[in-house]
């Protein structure tokens, strides 16, 4: 086994998830160690496994891998304790976006009637609905500004979103486990702010925010929205590239991560500023343009 995803205190990444998932919203911690108990976990490995996860979620060295596998198998143990994931309208997730730019995180998603966890799980699955047909929401950008300016108007208030159960999507997405931890995150952009904004005294909130700080998360929100923002000018850009001979999808490139060392891969895809690379390893990652050079 990868030694990334060695379990701590004989606590999986996968198990973690799922203790996450049932103290979602506790932050009392004698309310934690009673229900980490029920399920037949030690409070002190519990603890000692939400150190050593966040620990390698923020850990630089290992390419966002551990944090990239974590958002996707905790959304599925909430969906399952749920009776099924959140969703809600396109109507609304541009709302809360909205409210979010205008109030920041915390703020946004309370006035808008959403949880944190519910928020964050809807959004994922926006996020992936729109990177998968890009040209219908080439005006979202804007619908959020026009929204932002409404609230910012005198009189202006936060839409108070519909949170609905989609009871089929109450497992893991294929590949979202330990094992394909490298698979693309579609939950990338999905807590609509930084990383750490507003996310206080619930520690799977704080764990989820731990995942989103990692600099390999950040870069995969900041090539979505690069795409997403201006996706005429994305295909454009490709078809340039693969005329004067520059990096596009399948070029053979070099990598020099942050630890010096240089990393050979495959180019998935690419945005402004961003590549999608293929280890050999088999992870994926979006890295800064400038730190890819071609083979």
């Amino acid at each position: 086994m990868d030694p990334a995803f060695q379990p701590i205190n004989g606590i999986s990444l996968e198990r973690y998830a799922e203790l996450g998932a049932a103290t979602d919203g506790v932050t009392d911690p004698a309310e934690i160690a009673r229900i980490v108990e029920g399920e037949g976990v030690a409070a002190a490995d519990y603890e000692a496994a939400k150190v050593g996860w966040t620990a390698r979620m923020q850990d630089m060295s290992l390419m966002g891998k551990v944090a990239t596998a974590f958002m996707p198998l905790y959304q599925a143990a909430l969906a399952q304790r749920k009776g099924g994931a959140a969703r809600i309208s396109y109507e609304d997730f541009v709302a809360v976006s909205a409210a979010i730019k205008v109030y920041g995180f915390e703020a946004g998603v309370q006035a808008s009637g959403v949880s944190q966890s519910d928020w964050t799980e809807a959004a994922g699955d926006w996020n992936s609905t729109m990177a998968a047909d890009m040209m219908r929401y080439a005006g979202h950008p804007n619908l959020i500004a026009q929204e932002e300016a409404r609230l910012r108007a005198p009189g202006g208030a936060p839409r108070q979103a519909q949170v609905t159960r989609d009871a089929s999507a109450t497992a893991a997405p294929a590949g979202a486990s330990a094992a394909a931890a490298g698979a693309a995150n579609p939950y990338a952009g999905a807590m609509g702010a930084p990383a750490a904004a507003g996310v206080q005294g619930d520690p799977m909130q704080q764990a989820m925010a731990a995942a989103m700080a990692n600099p390999a998360m950040q870069q995969a929100q900041a090539a979505q929205a690069g795409i997403m923002n201006n996706p005429v000018g994305h295909a454009f850009n490709v078809a340039g590239n693969a005329l004067t001979g520059g990096i596009v999808p399948g070029s053979r490139v070099n990598v020099i991560w942050s630890d010096g060392n240089h990393y050979p891969g495959q180019v998935m895809n690419v945005s402004p500023g961003q590549v999608m690379v293929q280890f050999d390893n088999g992870s994926q990652q979006w890295v800064p343009e400038h730190a890819v050079k071609k083979a």
